[in-house]
């Protein structure tokens, strides 16, 4: 998406599309070793079979991780669930005239991810943990809340804030540019209004994305992700209070307004009966023509298996 066409929130710490995946393949090969001919030819002469083989030690279970875990030391920051389908805006998707396929293949891809993510949240919510609330007029005010108090935060230098609402790597990344700044230096953020149109249902937020997923050896455990488009106005600004001796502070330069279309990522787990409150995971950006060339989007993929691959991406599947 070109710049020209989505503009970016001033203060945002914008995160790509990634998922944590175990490194299996870099664990085995540190436990094995290689041998040339000339070893295998003096292991023959001694009587010694050919090739070894190293007893890996057993690993706990995720399970047993998990329950000595305390509170604090719960992950929060498991990337973004693999396979989320998020629609550019209409002028951003291919021409119905100059790419018909890809253009088709969008929107089928749109319904259908909206189908199978009510439905996985559904199973979630009643099935596979029995008695969790949909939650479904909570989301624009949950992001919104956590929207502004995110960006105020950043704004006045409140750690333990942006500690508290968002992610482990989106509130580090807040932080570091907050000990970044120059000293003296005072930033200042406000949100002027929200852009209303069709496309967010006249509100300046809209969902765009709802899914959940249970974790697997663990029971009654969860993630829950949603994602939305906010359109808004903000204004920015940045003084410089302290002044080396015997010069005059500069006149505060006017807070520089601007209009940003975010996608927000809010999410709440839930560990072993325990749901945490909503955070911000961080933004996220709409689905390209590349990331359809994802297994995640092949066509023909069932529901289960789409759960099963993203079970899988998350490192707790055997």
């Amino acid at each position: 998406m070109s710049p020209q066409i989505l503009k970016r929130p001033l203060l945002s710490a914008a995160r790509g599309r990634t998922t944590i995946t175990p490194s299996y393949t870099s664990l085995f090969c540190s436990q094995c070793r290689q041998f040339s001919v000339s070893s295998q030819r003096t292991a023959l002469q001694r009587g010694l079979p050919q090739t070894l083989s190293v007893r890996q030690p057993a690993q706990p279970s995720m399970k047993s991780r998990g329950m000595n875990l305390s509170r604090a030391e719960l992950p929060q920051d498991i990337g973004l669930l693999p396979g989320t389908f998020i629609r550019p805006l209409w002028r951003d998707l291919p021409s119905i005239f100059q790419q018909p396929n890809e253009r088709l293949r969008f929107e089928w891809l749109w319904l259908k991810s909206g189908f199978q993510n009510f439905a996985s949240l559904v199973a979630y919510s009643k099935i596979q943990i029995k008695g969790l609330p949909l939650r479904l007029r909570e989301r624009r005010q949950v992001a919104r809340e956590l929207h502004k108090r995110m960006y105020s935060a950043f704004a006045n230098g409140d750690a333990a804030t942006l500690r508290k609402i968002c992610c482990s790597g989106l509130a580090n990344n807040l932080i570091g540019r907050i000990a970044a700044r120059n000293r003296g230096e005072k930033v200042t953020w406000s949100l002027d209004k929200y852009i209303r149109s069709p496309s967010t249902f006249l509100t300046g937020i809209r969902v765009v994305s709802d899914r959940a997923t249970v974790i697997p050896e663990l029971p009654d455990s969860g993630v829950r992700q949603v994602v939305l488009r906010i359109t808004s106005r903000q204004s920015t600004g940045k003084t410089q209070q302290q002044t080396p001796a015997g010069k005059r502070p500069a006149e505060s330069p006017l807070p520089r307004q601007q209009d940003c279309t975010e996608y927000i990522v809010i999410q709440k787990l839930r560990w072993m009966g325990e749901e945490e409150a909503w955070r911000i995971w961080g933004h996220a950006t709409p689905t390209t023509l590349e990331d359809l060339s994802s297994p995640f989007f092949a066509p023909g993929l069932t529901l289960a298996d789409r759960l099963e691959a993203m079970k899988e991406a998350m490192g707790t599947n055997k």
